[in-house]
């Protein structure tokens, strides 16, 4: 339960009545979304993302084409801790953080071009959100690239690995200097 004050403000109390001394700030009455469909392995759903007026991510559902079942049911809970998250100022990247990489079915080949498979619904929605949302700095540590980004980093690391090589073989095909014999 909450009590709205004079400043938009929102006062979170307990059951009883007593203030959890938390303000919160209202949620604006409208934010722009984009909604995007999406396929992992079996799976078909529709990520929402709501931002807020600087661009960042205020909201995220998670909507799965079968209603009713479980998976669908875990996604709406997914969708509301990500949302009262972000509200609670918790940075994105915590929520990538953790679900990137997380393993569950349905997984596999996603219809996204910029993101090829996914392990999860959840690593999917990770990928998104960072690719999206995120930093190239940050996304890199989570090793969550477009597929731009990864063709230039092949190249990069091939060019490197191939210098690499070379001084090596350099290294190998100069001439040795033979010392004196002693005898």
């Amino acid at each position: 339960m909450a009590d709205r004050t004079v400043d938009g403000m929102a006062r979170k109390q307990t059951s009883e009545g007593h203030s959890l001394g938390q303000m919160l700030p209202r949620s604006p009455r409208r934010l722009k979304s984009t909604t995007r469909s999406f396929i992992v392995g079996e799976g078909k759903g529709y990520l929402t993302v709501a931002c807020a007026e600087d661009g960042r991510p205020a909201a995220v559902t998670i909507f799965m084409a079968k209603q009713g079942s479980t998976l669908a049911g875990l996604m709406d809970g997914f969708s509301t801790t990500i949302t009262q998250g972000l509200r609670h100022q918790v940075p994105l990247e915590v929520f990538v953080r953790e679900y990137v990489s997380m393993r569950f079915e349905p997984a596999g080949l996603t219809n996204d071009p910029e993101i090829r498979q996914a392990t999860s619904v959840l690593d999917y929605v990770g990928r998104r959100l960072a690719l999206d949302y995120l930093p190239y700095d940050t996304r890199v540590e989570f090793g969550v690239l477009t597929a731009d980004e990864r063709a230039a980093k092949e190249l990069q690391d091939n060019v490197g690995d191939a210098a690499w090589a070379d001084m090596i073989g350099l290294a190998m095909s100069a001439p040795t200097v033979a010392s004196p014999r002693r005898g």
